[in-house]
């Protein structure tokens, strides 16, 4: 019998560019796309703001629900269940990754691989928007917000050596001078575009296990092009396609080194004939039981 695949919602869009992002896993739960499928899934938890943590800082609110999701995802890697986390803004890697560390940090680093048009290094002196959803790869490598960079530990949840960016597209000096400084990879798209994404995939993947234990990889749906998944708040023209991400990542879910996984930034307000709720749909199946679309 298959082990089952854990979902967590993130439901939360505080951070982002609209709160419609907190939208996303209530929609993805209920999906007749996905519940279709059949899959060995089994939704563990719905993470969601509480009301009274209104009167509270943006970073304070943020903080309450990345704990909340770092004690979660913490427990299902102690136990060693495969998970994917439904996002919301992309402020659940903090919560997500945190947990990640929290379990495994006493048996070596971990790695990410990020899958995005944007940077999200910004620290609140860099940023231009204010919003905390273009910050949390700072966070995790330990730049920014107190509340955020000490979830669980007060140590930093990643090192750069060990963070891979694949498809930036759209980002501002102050993070791109961060990533540079800490001498961060990232494969921006004219590179993705003339390598082509498995390849560039399968590289990542090999820099990111270098060093570690184990890694995990943070899709933004931003990162795919908005004509094959217009359902996101910060779409980016020339993406990634959306077919050789399925295959890129159908590639490497197999591999015992990859702990977990997350989907992140999908607004159903701004989705067009549903085209991005069945993309994650298909996503989840690739991750849930590794079968060819």
């Amino acid at each position: 019998m298959q082990h089952p695949l854990y979902l967590i919602g993130y439901a939360s869009g505080i951070a982002g560019a609209s709160c419609h992002t907190g939208e996303g896993p209530l929609v993805i739960q209920k999906s007749p796309f996905l519940l279709n499928m059949n899959l060995p899934l089994q939704w563990k938890k719905i993470i969601q703001p509480l009301q009274q943590q209104s009167l509270l800082r943006d970073d304070e609110m943020i903080r309450q629900v990345c704990l909340e999701l770092a004690h979660e995802v913490a427990e299902l890697v102690r136990y060693k269940q495969r998970f994917s986390i439904m996002g919301g803004d992309h402020t659940s890697a903090i919560g997500t990754w945190s947990g990640v560390y929290d379990t495994l940090h006493d048996q070596g680093n971990i790695g990410l691989v990020w899958i995005d048009a944007h940077m999200d290094s910004h620290t609140p002196e860099t940023t231009e928007s204010g919003h905390i959803h273009g910050m949390p790869l700072a966070s995790l490598m330990g730049y920014g917000y107190g509340t955020l960079t000490s979830i669980l530990h007060d140590a930093p949840k990643l090192q750069p050596e060990n963070v891979c960016l694949i498809g930036v597209r759209s980002f501002e000096r102050g993070e791109a001078e961060l990533l540079k400084r800490l001498n961060v990879r990232v494969y921006f798209i004219e590179e993705v575009k003339e390598r082509g994404f498995i390849p560039v995939l399968q590289e990542a993947v090999q820099q990111v296990s270098r060093h570690t234990i184990g890694y995990g990889i943070s899709l933004d749906l931003d990162s795919i092009d908005p004509s094959e998944a217009p359902g996101v708040d910060v779409p980016e023209k020339n993406g990634l396609s959306a077919s050789e991400v399925c295959e890129g990542l159908l590639q490497v879910m197999s591999d015992p080194k990859l702990i977990g996984t997350e989907i992140v930034e999908f607004d159903p307000t701004r989705d067009k004939a549903h085209l991005t709720e069945k993309l994650i749909a298909n996503l989840i199946k690739i991750i849930a039981n590794n079968d060819k679309l």
